[in-house]
């Protein structure tokens, strides 16, 4: 992977350009299904590896809508079926994007959870493993309550 930013250029033909569009949309599609499918089936390698190869499809799609716009003149001559078919994809692409988002959020939750579990099991571990302790003078103390900090934030 090269660490130049590619920049998507459509064609000059409008009709092509929103061709190369479409392909453009179903690439990023693409991506977010697999990515989606990834968390639903809490596959944290996949959705990770994925990253970087969503983050060129995001950036290309969003080169794409921008150019398409900016000739939004020209873009009034293409086929009435062409822009039929990308409003549809578009419309798709929206629905499996607001699908995506569902599923980050969640596994979102599932890790904050899972965080929680975690600190709270240490700082029990932690407590637990407390069983005696030094006095001022250097004498053994009975087992105390002594509250315990992770140097984490309960509340983040």
């Amino acid at each position: 992977m090269s660490s130049e930013m590619e920049h998507v250029v459509f064609s000059k033909n409008p009709n092509a350009a929103i061709q190369e569009m479409m392909g453009t949309i179903d690439s990023l599609r693409n991506i977010y299904k697999r990515e989606t499918d990834a968390l639903e089936a809490a596959d944290m390698k996949t959705f990770l590896e994925m990253q970087s190869e969503k983050l060129k499809a995001a950036r290309a799609y969003q080169e794409g809508i921008e150019q398409i716009l900016d000739r939004k003149d020209e873009m009034k001559t293409v086929n009435p079926l062409l822009k039929k078919r990308l409003e549809d994809m578009q419309r798709d692409f929206t629905d499996l994007s607001v699908k995506n988002m569902d599923a980050l959020k969640r596994m979102g939750r599932v890790t904050d959870r899972l965080g929680n579990t975690i600190r709270v099991a240490a700082k029990n571990a932690a407590v637990k493993s407390r069983s005696f302790s030094y006095g001022e003078n250097g004498t053994l103390k009975s087992s105390e309550k002594k509250s315990v900090s992770m140097g984490v934030s309960e509340t983040a």
